[in-house]
């Protein structure tokens, strides 16, 4: 157990994660359109959001950088002057201080291209115009379980960082949902900086949980989101006797410069491969986004056994400093 000073916020996040109530968390919306933009802030708001909006990227830009933990998220519009949703994109993710920060990109366009270029840059997800209620409420949710997870394992961990350096080796196996996020903090403390990378180890195990040990299917999983059954079916079959006795295997290597997750579950596999990068057809889905993001933007280099029950990702660690 971490006995550490918490922020208001991890703490805020904490309690909603332990009693399944909604997180709540500072929006910012960007919209050149002043109609678009005040329906969509009456939106969010009536989701229980706090919301903020900018008029073009240039301003979104100016206001994130006004305080680091203003903003939990950004939902901004794609085609703008002066500076657009992409350039945002682009520019926020370049800095590590917002590096982290979920954006959406809400877009009229539906060109594969214009899609696959929001997505690379790093966009959280593709909206749609006109953004339908409870699918922005869905994405927004899930956003803001990212940013909870990471807020929460950044508090933790505090002064008890330099203990994790003297670990080499850490092994975990796990068969319940409700272990993922005790054991992604844990090996990701192995890393300098957990919160960079607790997301990828999360998309690693929780496939490992979902799909190896208990069966779901990407479609069978997409039907459960929309029907909003999802959390409900994964807990009645994480409680079935006949899904037990089976578990995932997740180990974090410190190997030189460099730290090497393997997880394996015991299920029979999946097609992985069109799943490493970004694509537009699953632009809009409500899950399958989650391993090619942790692959373009997280990890250094993710590879799966032929099988697709097996990944293994390299994180480079920080260059020593040379004297």
């Amino acid at each position: 157990m971490f006995h550490t000073a918490q922020s208001a916020n991890s703490v805020q996040h904490q309690n909603a994660v332990a009693t399944g109530e909604k997180l709540i968390g500072n929006v910012l919306l960007v919209d050149d359109d002043r109609i678009g933009l005040e329906m969509l802030k009456t939106l969010v708001e009536d989701l229980g959001f706090n919301v903020e909006t900018a008029a073009n990227g240039a301003e979104a830009y100016a206001m994130v950088r006004e305080g680091e933990n203003r903003f939990d998220l950004v939902i901004t519009d794609r085609m703008m002057p002066v500076m657009d949703g992409l350039a945002l994109t682009r520019k926020l993710k370049r800095e590590p201080e917002y590096s982290d920060m979920p954006i959406v990109m809400l877009t009229g366009k539906t060109e594969a291209e214009d899609i696959a270029a929001g997505l690379e840059a790093g966009a959280f997800y593709y909206l749609l115009k006109p953004a339908e209620g409870s699918l922005v409420g869905s994405v927004l949710d899930s956003a803001m379980k990212e940013v909870s997870r990471k807020r929460i394992l950044r508090d933790k961990i505090g002064s008890h960082q330099s203990a994790f350096k003297n670990i080499d080796v850490l092994k975990m196996t796990l068969s319940k949902p409700s272990e993922i996020e005790p054991v992604c903090s844990l090996l990701s403390s192995l890393h300098h900086a957990p919160e960079k990378i607790v997301q990828g180890v999360y998309e690693l195990i929780q496939n490992g949980i979902e799909h190896g040990v208990l069966r779901f299917g990407f479609d069978a999983k997409h039907r459960l989101i929309a029907e909003g059954r999802w959390e409900e079916a994964l807990a009645e079959r994480a409680n079935d006797p006949s899904f037990a006795n089976v578990a995932v295997e997740a180990t974090m290597l410190r190997r030189g410069n460099g730290l090497i997750l393997t997880v394996k579950d015991p299920g029979t596999g999946f097609n992985w491969r069109p799943y490493l990068s970004a694509d537009p057809v699953r632009s809009s889905a409500l899950c399958g986004r989650g391993i090619a993001r942790a692959n373009s933007f997280i990890f250094d280099k993710l590879v799966y056994n032929e099988a697709g029950n097996q990944a293994t990702a390299l994180m480079q660690l920080q260059k020593q400093p040379r004297w």
